[in-house]
């Protein structure tokens, strides 16, 4: 059942079990019922499933927006936190740097503009603008990070691993994978629960 969570197997993969000669599938031979009761004594209460958008369809949109979907899937990955977690302060801090990224957007916008000839000049945002967006990104994640971490090593027991590494360098796509990842286990375990 342990490989059959982790992903190894799915629920319909045939197997036989001790003595028998007819193949099966495998959640005939393991069923995993779900619980009666939402929460009985000592299972967690089951929550919503996080976002659940392929990481590589993220990837693709974030770059033919020019991140700009970056920003907004990173409010939507911390909003699903705080609809979680009611003292989550992570979607503040990513619309505080989705304020700063609009704010540096025209200058960058010119220089796209640039690129393909349709400008002369290259515009630069002022270095505050920089700096700041910088430093609420890296807070933003690990902010995030450290919630996500208290949530499903917690109310939702999963046992998530974050590296410290992933998260400063791709953040919100790997948030993403790791959370198609905990989907799949919820849907194998049969603990899903689709958001609304």
């Amino acid at each position: 059942m342990r490989r059959m969570a982790a992903g190894d197997f799915a629920p319909a993969d045939l197997a036989q079990g001790d003595g028998q000669e007819e193949w099966l599938p495998l959640e005939t031979l393991f069923p995993i019922s779900p619980p009666a009761h939402p929460h009985p004594a000592g299972m967690p209460k089951l929550m919503a499933d996080p976002p659940d958008l392929p990481w590589w369809i993220a990837l693709l949109i974030g770059i033919f927006t020019l991140g700009f979907f970056f920003q907004i899937w990173d409010i939507v990955q911390s909003g699903w936190m705080k609809r979680v977690d009611r003292n989550s302060i992570a979607v503040f801090l990513y619309i505080a740097e989705f304020v700063v990224f609009l704010l540096k957007l025209p200058s960058t916008l010119h220089n796209v503009a640039h690129n393909f000839g349709a400008a002369t000049d290259v515009e630069t945002p002022s270095y505050w603008l920089i700096i700041s967006g910088i430093v609420l990104l890296m807070i933003s994640r690990f902010v995030l990070r450290n919630e996500l971490l208290k949530h499903f090593n917690g109310p939702e027991p999963i046992g998530l691993k974050l590296s410290w590494l992933w998260t400063l360098l791709f953040g919100g796509l790997y948030f993403q994978y790791q959370f198609n990842c905990i989907n799949r286990v919820k849907r194998t375990l049969r603990i899903s629960v689709p958001a609304v």
